[in-house]
């Protein structure tokens, strides 16, 4: 019996061990492998095209001509004819200084001139009476020379009573002040009733908003770019002619207001330079002292390489894009960037026209491995 039972339990040792191996392999074979799957993305050529280069400042408006409107003379403010923000047109009527003691004046003077020209008839007359007196011996010479001298100091005096008259005439003139350029004058800072101080006293301010100036200030490393392709050489103030300059208000996304370069300083200023821009402003939306995006047109159209802005990515080192070379292995490449035209970004330096930069599937390209890369055509 003991010796049947171990031949049976022997026999079953050996099968179960067979099932065991049997089942092992299956295992491996299940476990074999399988082929990696390579990635698709979608690539393009860099599209080359001539874009017109433009540079952004932050841009200051002034308007083109400003006065502070003062008396010329001293007196007190009669009128005043006008509404605080007016438009007023040049030599308008602003204010009125009471005229009544210069009026005094001029009559005055009016009638010291009636006086002494009463003084220079007398004298021309006594003088003619003298020279025919002495071609009788009636008189001496002394007497001729001495009529003389009478007409000659009435003349004199003559001329200097016209002068104080002329001088009456305008400081009248003034009592009455105008407007010396057309522009939207300020609130007056002065009431009727007051005495107004000539030069001292600031009655109003004038502001033309025709054309406005931008200033901005441009860096020296854009002032040496700009001299380098002459820039400045085609600004022409008599023909009102320039590189293009566009600005862009706080709330807008556009450009809405149009003009030219129209002015370069003579010198830096903390390694700066200002610059002056004419703009029209006919409609008038442009105030002094507002702030703009202004963009200048620095430079004639030059070829430059373009790619969709979604094709760049930025890391901790800055901007690249992801390239497929001929082997269809993905690669890494830093690039520098330029302006943005629309959704296509201008790319200045990293790649050239020929490199098939990854444009759709980024996220399954990675550098290093290979990619099934499907060419597609820029627009």
């Amino acid at each position: 019996m003991n010796l049947g039972y171990g031949i049976n339990f022997a026999a079953v040792l050996a099968c179960a061990l067979s099932m065991v191996l049997a089942s092992g392999c299956q295992k491996k074979q299940k476990a074999a492998p399988k082929e990696e799957k390579i990635a698709t993305v979608e690539v393009a050529l860099p599209l080359v095209k001539d874009i017109e280069l433009w540079d952004e400042f932050t841009a200051r408006i002034e308007g083109e001509k400003s006065v502070e409107v003062r008396s010329r003379v001293n007196g007190y403010l009669e009128k005043i004819c006008f509404q605080d923000g007016d438009y007023v047109k040049e030599e308008q009527l602003l204010f009125e200084i009471d005229p009544r003691p210069f009026e005094a004046v001029v009559e005055a003077c009016k009638a010291s001139v009636s006086e002494i020209e009463a003084r220079i008839d007398l004298a021309k007359s006594n003088l003619e009476r003298a020279q025919e007196l002495l071609k009788s011996n009636a008189i001496s010479k002394e007497l001729l020379e001495s009529r003389k001298s009478e007409l000659a100091s009435a003349s004199a005096v003559y001329l200097n009573a016209k002068a104080k008259l002329r001088e009456a005439l305008l400081n009248l003139e003034f009592t009455k002040v105008r407007s010396p350029i057309s522009g939207y004058v300020s609130k007056r800072f002065v009431d009727r009733g007051n005495l107004v101080s000539s030069d001292t006293t600031l009655m109003a301010t004038i502001v033309s908003r025709d054309v406005v100036y931008a200033y901005f200030d441009v860096s020296e490393r854009d002032l040496i770019r700009y001299t380098k392709n002459r820039l400045f050489e085609s600004i022409n103030n008599a023909k009102k002619t320039g590189p293009r300059v566009e600005l862009t208000l706080l709330d807008e996304s556009k450009p809405s207001h149009f003009g030219y370069l129209s002015y370069v300083s003579n010198s830096l200023n903390a390694s700066s330079i200002e610059l002056r821009a004419n703009i029209d402003n006919k409609n008038g939306k442009l105030y002094p002292g507002m702030y703009a995006k202004a963009r200048l047109n620095s430079g004639k159209p030059e070829k430059q390489l373009l790619l969709p802005e979604l094709a760049i990515g930025t890391d901790l080192v800055g901007r690249y894009v992801l390239v497929v070379n001929n082997d269809s292995v993905v690669e890494y490449k830093p690039v520098v960037v330029g302006d943005l035209i629309g959704n296509m970004q201008i790319i200045k330096s990293g790649i050239s026209p020929t490199d098939k930069v990854v444009i759709n599937g980024i996220q399954q390209a990675v550098p290093q491995n290979k990619v099934n890369a499907v060419l597609k055509e820029l627009k």
